[in-house]
């Protein structure tokens, strides 16, 4: 096995938790035999479990062990623990699945209040003067449009989604696409969106939602 960093064992040690790996008495191997597994140094993989302690995966007891944190793997704690590793592919698929139909139930259910929301995300981002800052309100523009739906459990899926897209991978990629030109692009089809909202038009929404998140999966993707 080469040699790996912390980084790397915590991603493999995460894994490992979501397969169902120590989950019959919830505690991990000690320190000195993940190093001598992995070929490392004790401290590396001290690190390693520190990642995994900083995320909520598990929990350290001096003189006791380490512990998981979520036994069960049916939980929902594990099954967010899984989801960390989704793919951008699978990720678009199924953000072209859920959002063209938030976009239509907003353009039904949003008050003007929300909808004002939506308009001021848009142009906030449109006024942006660097990446992150756009990309801050492009994705408060997408959130304002869950909340309109006025459905919680949509809008909790959607906070979930977001998460995930805010881990540094995703920001990478996201910032290796990005340009002037797509963001003009991307303010231009959000408009769209916003003016369907406005006229109440829920096919229009759906239709708009999903041309700009196809345009985004081109992006990202390549494809």
């Amino acid at each position: 096995m080469p040699k790996l960093v912390a980084n790397d064992i915590a991603t493999v040690l995460k894994k490992r938790i979501s397969a169902g790996e120590w989950l019959q008495d919830g505690r991990m191997p000690p320190e000195r035999d993940l190093a001598a597994e992995f070929g490392v140094a004790r401290n590396t993989v001290r690190r390693a479990v520190g990642f995994l302690e900083e995320d909520g995966t598990v929990v350290r007891h001096v003189g006791r062990g380490t512990f998981l944190t979520a036994t069960n793997p049916n939980s929902i704690a594990a099954t967010v623990t899984r989801m960390e590793g989704t793919s951008p592919a699978d990720m678009m698929e199924i953000r072209q699945l859920l959002e063209p139909a938030a976009a239509a139930f907003a353009a039904t259910n949003a008050s003007m209040a929300e909808l004002n929301a939506v308009r001021e995300a848009h142009q906030t981002a449109c006024a942006a003067e660097d990446m992150p800052d756009f990309e801050h309100w492009d994705a408060e523009f997408h959130h304002c449009v869950f909340a309109c739906c006025r459905n919680d459990f949509l809008k909790e899926i959607h906070n979930l989604m977001r998460t995930i897209r805010n881990q540094s991978p995703w920001f990478e990629m996201k910032k290796r696409s990005f340009s002037e030109e797509r963001r003009r692009v991307y303010c231009d089809e959000h408009q769209t969106i916003l003016d369907a909202l406005l006229r109440r038009d829920p096919e229009s929404a759906n239709q708009a939602m999903l041309a700009h998140l196809k345009t985004v999966e081109r992006n990202l993707l390549g494809r």
